[in-house]
């Protein structure tokens, strides 16, 4: 089951990531997860969020860019290896990019697949759980 994540184009300059989380405290959004990506002109700024849809709409209206893309969340033990053994059930697929998504009692980690379906069926027959996007 993907979930949206929300990615805002963002210049390289002060106050950028403030203006973001300003905007989606304002419309009332809990972020859950991110991820900075940056290169020399601008930097790609990577939302887990409570309502996607609403996040870009209000961040469109303030003159953002952004854009909802499917990523899969993936539910890890927090013990050794284990970020390994997903790894290992996906060694067919490449992996775009990922990052954490965690809370004191559990890890996640967001993941960006082409064939989030395939992937998906080989990660529930890995025995890992995914997450929907009201639990991240």
């Amino acid at each position: 089951m993907a979930i949206k994540q929300v990615t805002v184009f963002i210049g390289n300059k002060e106050g950028r990531i403030e203006k973001v989380t300003e905007v989606l405290k304002d419309n009332d959004i809990n972020i859950s997860s991110l991820s900075l990506a940056e290169s020399v002109d601008f930097g790609l700024l990577r939302l887990i969020v409570s309502e996607p849809e609403k996040a870009r709409d209000a961040l469109k209206d303030e003159g953002l860019s952004v854009r909802l893309s499917d990523v899969i969340a993936v539910e890890i033990s927090n013990d050794k290896g284990s970020l390994h053994e997903l790894l290992t059930a996906l060694s067919d697929f490449n992996i775009e990019y990922m990052y954490v998504l965690s809370s004191a009692e559990k890890a996640s980690m967001v993941l960006k697949i082409k064939d989030i379906e395939a992937a998906e069926s080989v990660i529930k027959k890995g025995g890992f759980r995914l997450l929907g996007q009201k639990e991240v």
